[in-house]
């Protein structure tokens, strides 16, 4: 009986071990207060995320932010779909494209202005890229990255990679890294081509891969070309094209045929832990201040219109509903299903 009551008792502890495990309550940090865990960028991005919203947002709610470096927002994506959604955090920093992706595949919770009071405000442009699932918190867009020794006075096309003159400093980004997917439209449009007919993208990068000066995955690999100014026109995100203006002997500018958008976005897998507190961390970041405080210290375009930025900042970057409205945001399910097509073609189009 007492070998019994025994099996019984450590039956019952066993128990009790795996519904503490598996419990979705918010207080799992130090000294049982709320967590949220998050999944981002590495580098610049972990720290200027750490000092402007991790640290500020535990100060005003008492809920502390674990933050993990991943790499970029398809490998994100990719974390939570190969662990069907319980990836073992319960934000991730990404892209639009990723949203749409979880909304297909059933992999990221809704998020809604019911959950997400501040949701209500996003221009419906954006709105309509979040796909139900996430928010995006930032617009960045896609820029042409420039030598001012090359260039005295800024390029006024993304026609120059091509030119003679300047091809043997050009960068060719893998469509692996959005970058790449973004340079590709924008070569195919140049000869008329698009997102439905990108054959003149494969065209152009092939003929521009046998003077190029690189074939880079990351953005960050551009920096040490920068650093010994042997580059001379690429595309480049804003957000560092600002950081390495102030560092480096380049500057940027969008080109006359205009340029593409990459949506920075929040996504919460189904199987997240701490919801509520990842829910407060997006309402939160879409607050005015927050969003204005972002905006500067990031050198990206807020999510929410209305802001005031000084005349410098607004020319570089996405401020208003007017300059909102004019960039272009390629169609998700296009990029999605055609990507690693696209990834298979390019690496044959620059060997």
């Amino acid at each position: 009986m007492v070998k019994k009551l025994a099996r019984v008792a450590l039956a019952l502890g066993v128990l009790t071990t795996l519904v503490a495990c598996v419990s979705t309550s918010t207080s799992d940090g130090a000294n049982g207060v709320d967590v949220v865990l998050v999944e981002g960028f590495g580098a610049e991005y972990q720290d200027l995320f750490e000092e402007q919203i991790a640290k500020p947002f535990t100060e005003a709610t008492g809920i502390q932010v674990k933050y993990s470096a991943g790499g970029s927002g398809a490998e994100q994506y990719a974390a939570i779909r190969a662990a069907n959604g319980d990836p073992g955090f319960d934000l991730a920093v990404m892209t639009s494209l990723e949203l749409y992706q979880g909304s297909r595949d059933e992999m990221l919770t809704p998020v809604t202005p019911q959950q997400v009071p501040n949701m209500a405000r996003l221009p419906q442009k954006l709105l309509n890229n979040t796909y139900g699932v996430g928010a995006i918190q930032d617009i960045q867009q896609v820029v042409l990255m420039y030598n001012r020794t090359a260039f005295p006075q800024p390029p006024t096309s993304w026609e120059v990679q091509w030119d003679p003159q300047y091809r043997s400093g050009a960068l060719i980004f893998n469509p692996a890294n959005i970058l790449g997917v973004y340079a590709l439209l924008t070569a195919a449009e140049l000869d008329g081509g698009g997102i439905d007919d990108i054959d003149p993208g494969f065209a152009r990068t092939a003929e521009l891969a046998q003077y190029a000066l690189a074939t880079p995955t990351r953005s960050a690999e551009a920096v040490p070309f920068m650093a010994k100014e042997t580059a001379t026109a690429f595309p480049y995100l804003d957000g560092r094209a600002a950081i390495y203006s102030h560092t480096n002997n380049y500057d940027f500018t969008v080109p006359r045929e205009g340029t593409y958008a990459s949506l920075g976005s929040l996504g919460i897998p189904v199987g997240a832990a701490h919801k509520d507190s990842a829910y407060k961390l997006i309402d939160y970041w879409l607050s005015d201040e927050v969003q204005q405080r972002w905006a500067l210290a990031y050198n990206v375009g807020p999510a929410i219109t209305g802001l005031q930025f000084s005349p410098d900042f607004a020319a570089k970057h996405i401020t208003t509903p007017e300059a909102l409205e004019e960039i272009k945001i390629a169609d998700a399910a296009t990029v999605v299903k055609n990507r690693t097509e696209w990834s298979q073609r390019w690496a044959e189009a620059v060997r």
